[in-house]
């Protein structure tokens, strides 16, 4: 009596093309977005550092406002003054009314200067100013 042999089907593989190319689409993406979150940031500055300091969890719907030692205007990365930056504002302001105007000044730069970038803010209806400062340890 011949034994007749159980034969097993071949095991499926697992797709991992796709899976594979997901991943390259993820890296990409976030690779991406953390280049564009620090392209505002570009101007480099010694922030004044504060005990109360506190790190927002939302940095969302932020136009970032740069001011150097030297009284020097930076909306993003580009040099503007008061004047184009009112511009820009407004304009962002109109687009998007729950902008926050994230303002950076170097500790070295004197409050008059920074005084004049408020006003500027206030004029075009920019009233949510988040200062920042180095949260001291």
């Amino acid at each position: 009596m011949a034994r007749r042999r159980k034969s097993h089907p071949p095991e499926e593989d697992f797709p991992m093309t796709p899976m594979i190319d997901m991943v390259f689409l993820l890296l990409v993406f976030f690779m991406t977005v953390s280049t564009l979150a620090q392209a505002d940031k570009q101007v480099k500055l010694d922030l004044p550092e504060s005990e109360q300091s506190d790190v927002p969890d939302d940095l969302s719907d932020r136009g970032t406002v740069s001011l150097d030692a030297d009284g020097n205007l930076y909306l993003g990365a580009r040099p503007l003054d008061i004047e184009g930056m009112q511009g820009e504002m407004k304009q962002a302001l109109e687009a998007n009314p729950e902008l926050r105007i994230h303002v950076r000044a170097d500790s070295q730069t004197p409050y008059r200067e920074i005084r004049k970038v408020l006003n500027a803010c206030a004029e075009v209806g920019a009233y949510e100013v988040i200062y920042a400062t180095y949260q001291s340890r």
